[in-house]
């Protein structure tokens, strides 16, 4: 089979590089000129002679101090891994009824930067993976993985700049060949990348009247030449505030949003709407809203329709929170249901929405991913008991962090961790998410569960679009998922980590396609040095679909070095 030639991600050429380096440290240089003097540049944050948090738990910042370093409001840090994977079916991306066994090497250097200072709160990483294939013989190839995102006060109290980024390996259909690992060759995939910006105000008008302006721009572009890129612009504002009855308060909401898609048509839409919302008691308030929107999703004109909902908060302790509302829009009945309850060291949440999508789930979302914010809610928790932070919010999201990202490099679990890929889309969508998470700590163990289930429905006039809902003459798409983790730790310098995930794509309409991938994974992780650790693991991958089913069994070993 004939490799296919890829188009470069138009923001990663050099001057691109050099403008976005260049206003990182320019951001970095400000932002600690911004805060010297402060207990963040000089003071450790659990203190010189504090071995362990209040809690019992290491605290990661008190493992650094234990080494002679600070607590710095940047902490940056390289790190190079090499990796080797053999695999009794290393061609299972490319060729069909072909089973070939083969080496691929793995060089990836990479860095990744926390920032958390009284105006910037930042999380950067990204690596450079080099592949190298045995088969194809003397095959070689590139790949970047970047995962950033944050917010810059940059005036006091009035102006802010929220910015993510994410680059990624993006499956373009559903039901094309998945694989169980992004370093093998796949027809496939591509790699997308997303880049955003939106600067925001927000103040007081008056005594009692809030007001939030934001614009929002993002581009989605890929590698693959048949895949749509996606340019989202979007103007929102908002004012709110309270009326003469001390428990009756309002807002009103507009939006304006442009999506213009490379190998699809510009879809438009508006909206207008108030809200009115009413606190009963203090733990629960009840809402009711009415507007209007217009759009050419379902038209090429615009076509106006009224809207109207309901819902409600409920908070009834601290750590649970669950809210419901439902909204009666241009689709159907669209709704979001939120709900959150936390343990000491346990964590659970469960969201369901419905509502219009423009772009792929991995790129609309902003974040490290699910394992991260559930651990780091555990891990916040824990902290704001401890009386050795007096309560600061700043130092406590700080060790909060550090303290995540040690548990899950010493576990061995990706930050990151996705259940369902998703896939790449030429045009706007009704889509139904819901996912269940659940997070449990123990003194040697962690235990993660993650379900999924999104269905996406087209609703654009027209078919003159190159994605799935065209190729496939299918009206919509249900993927499910579900990922089980658990991580042991054998010792202070080793761990064991399993882990079972499986996802199903299924077609609805005229068409019926089907396609499952189920991935067993169990790693063995060691530190071998003070900044050194070592990785050896076996995975086996089951795949079926009615073009190229197969099974593969690979072994894997690696080796990271942190500076």
């Amino acid at each position: 089979m004939e490799m296919k030639k890829n188009k470069p991600l138009k923001l990663l050429n050099k001057s691109h590089l050099a403008i976005a380096c260049f206003s990182v440290y320019s951001l970095t240089v400000w932002s600690q000129q911004a805060i010297t003097g402060s207990a963040l540049s000089t003071t450790p944050v659990a203190g010189d002679n504090t071995p362990q948090s209040q809690t019992g738990q290491p605290s990661a910042l008190s493992l650094d101090n234990a080494e002679g370093e600070k607590a710095r409001a940047f902490v940056i840090k390289p790190r190079i891994r090499l990796g080797e994977t053999w695999s009794d079916n290393v061609d299972v991306g490319r060729s069909q009824n072909r089973k070939t066994s083969g080496l691929i090497t793995e060089i990836a250097p990479g860095i990744h930067v926390d920032a958390r200072t009284a105006r910037l709160q930042a999380y950067f990483d990204y690596s450079l993976i080099g592949l190298y294939y045995t088969e194809p013989s003397g095959y070689s190839r590139t790949q970047n993985a970047l995962n950033t995102f944050g917010t810059l006060e940059a005036i006091s109290n009035w102006f802010y700049l929220d910015f993510s980024a994410v680059i990624a390996q993006q499956a373009i259909s559903a039901f094309g060949t998945q694989t169980g690992s992004t370093s093998y060759q796949n027809s496939n995939s591509t790699e997308t990348g997303t880049y955003r910006l939106s600067p925001y105000i927000r103040g007081r008008l008056g005594n009692d009247v809030n007001y939030l302006l934001r614009y929002n721009w993002s581009t989605t572009q890929a590698s693959a030449n048949n895949v749509s890129d996606i340019d989202l612009s979007e103007w929102s504002g908002q004012l709110s505030g309270g009326t003469a009855f001390k428990n009756l308060r309002w807002s009103v909401d507009a939006s304006q949003q442009t999506a213009e898609y490379s190998l699809g048509r510009k879809t438009e839409a508006e909206r207008l709407y108030a809200t009115a919302t009413y606190q009963i008691v203090p733990q629960f308030r009840v809402s009711l809203s009415g507007g209007q929107e217009s759009n050419n999703y379902a038209s090429t004109d615009q076509i106006s329709h009224n809207t109207s909902g309901y819902g409600f908060d409920w908070n009834p302790t601290e750590r649970t929170q669950f809210s419901v509302f439902k909204e009666r829009r241009f689709f159907g009945n669209g709704h979001r249901i939120n709900f959150s309850h936390r343990f000491p060291l346990t964590t659970i949440t469960y969201t369901d929405t419905r509502d219009v999508s423009v772009l792929p789930n991995q790129f609309s979302s902003v974040g490290v991913g699910t394992i991260y914010d559930l651990v780091y809610q555990t891990a916040l928790i824990q902290v704001a008991k401890d009386p050795s932070f007096n309560g600061n919010p700043v130092l406590i999201a700080q060790e909060a962090a550090s303290r995540t990202n040690l548990l899950l490099l010493a576990y061995g679990i990706p930050a990151n961790t996705q259940v369902t890929s998703s896939f790449l889309s030429s045009r706007a969508t009704v889509q139904r998410r819901q996912q269940l998470s659940f997070v449990m700590q123990g003194a040697r163990n962690i235990l993660t569960l993650m379900v999924n289930r999104n269905e996406n429905q087209s609703i654009l006039a027209t078919q003159a679009v190159n994605d799935d809902f065209f190729a496939n003459n299918m009206t919509g798409i249900r993927q499910t998922g579900f990922s089980i983790n658990l991580a042991h730790r054998l010792s202070e310098q080793s761990s064991l980590n399993v882990l079972a995930t499986r996802q199903n794509s299924d077609s609805l309409g005229n068409n019926t396609l089907r396609t499952s991938i189920t991935t067993y994974q169990a790693n063995l992780i060691s530190k071998v040095g003070s900044k050194t650790s070592a990785t050896v693991g076996v995975r086996r991958t089951e795949f079926d679909s009615p073009s190229n089913p197969y099974v593969e069994n690979a072994v894997l070993g690696s080796i990271s070095i942190t500076y």
